[in-house]
Parts: C-alpha cells; sequence; structure tokens
C-alpha cells in the first residue's frame, strides 16, 4: 500500500511540475545532470576555461588531459567523464562547458594522458567558484549569459617510490 501511495504522489508531483514548467533532470545517482541545459527552466551560462599547465620549475607541460570531473561514482568517489582538450607543446588548453545551474563550483581535472613523453605528472583537480564570476549577454531569462575563466595549473611530477 506505502509503494502505490508513493508512486502517485511522484506521479502527482510530475504532473504539477509539468502544469507549471518546471523540470527537472536526474542521472542514475540522483544527481543534477549538466546536459540537462534543453530543459525549460533550468537556468544555465556558457564558461570557456582556458590557461596553461606548467610543472614547477615554470615550463610547459604537453600531453595533459584537461576534463570534468563528477563527484561520484559506484563507489561513492569521482569519476572522469571524458577529457574535452590536451594541452599544446606550450601547455596550453581550452575547454568549453554549456553548464546548468551556473553558480555551482565547476571542477576540471589534468591528468597526463601521454605516458612517459613529456615526463610524468601527478592528477590535479582544480575547483573553479563561478559564484563571481561576471556572465555577459544573457537573455535576461534563463541564459545567464556566457564567461572567460583564465585557469594555470602547476603539474607536480611524479617521483618513483
Amino acid at each position: 500500500m506505502r509503494i502505490k501511495y508513493l508512486k502517485l504522489k511522484s506521479w502527482l508531483l510530475v504532473a504539477l511540475g509539468g502544469l507549471l514548467g518546471i523540470n527537472f533532470s536526474c542521472d542514475k545517482h540522483g544527481f543534477w545532470e549538466d546536459d540537462a541545459t534543453g530543459e525549460y527552466g533550468t537556468p544555465r551560462a556558457h564558461y570557456h576555461v582556458k590557461g596553461t599547465v606548467t610543472n614547477e620549475q615554470g615550463q610547459p607541460v604537453a600531453g595533459i588531459g584537461v576534463g570534468e570531473r563528477k563527484q561520484w561514482n559506484e563507489e561513492g568517489g569521482s569519476q572522469i567523464m571524458g577529457y574535452l582538450d590536451t594541452t599544446d607543446s606550450e601547455g596550453r588548453y581550452k575547454v568549453d562547458y554549456n553548464y546548468a545551474f551556473p553558480r555551482r563550483p565547476l571542477s576540471v581535472d589534468f591528468h597526463d594522458i601521454d605516458g612517459f613523453d613529456n615526463g610524468s605528472y601527478n592528477d590535479t583537480m582544480v575547483t573553479i567558484n563561478t559564484e563571481n564570476v561576471q556572465l555577459s549577454g544573457g537573455d535576461g531569462h534563463w541564459y545567464e549569459g556566457e564567461a572567460t575563466v583564465i585557469q594555470n595549473v602547476v603539474m607536480t611530477e611524479k617521483t618513483n617510490k
């Protein structure tokens, strides 16, 4: 009986949300999906994140994969969702995020994906606070606009132990 009540309650909430124009999207873990930006009523913004990756001596590091990290996986940890760019010979990268709920922190992962070709570096994750980032070009409704964020990163070399 309790399960029937919960199903009925869920259906009523979904129907009411649809009538009021309120939609949201969750993945199988119950977290908001970042690709929910197409949903009606979901605030969103576009972030251009760029910068350089250097080693501790200030030299550019090529072959570093740059991507977004989700804060969950099957074991409760974090998971890299894919690499959006790889640093060039001068350590430069540029990634674009069409971000739902744009005032949440943006986690960017830097991972050595080329093996020993350019040295061996520890993974680095950077969290970008988007609360105070000035967005421009918004439509005054759900699209809050876009911004460029400069994020330079220093990678530390792996030590053989």
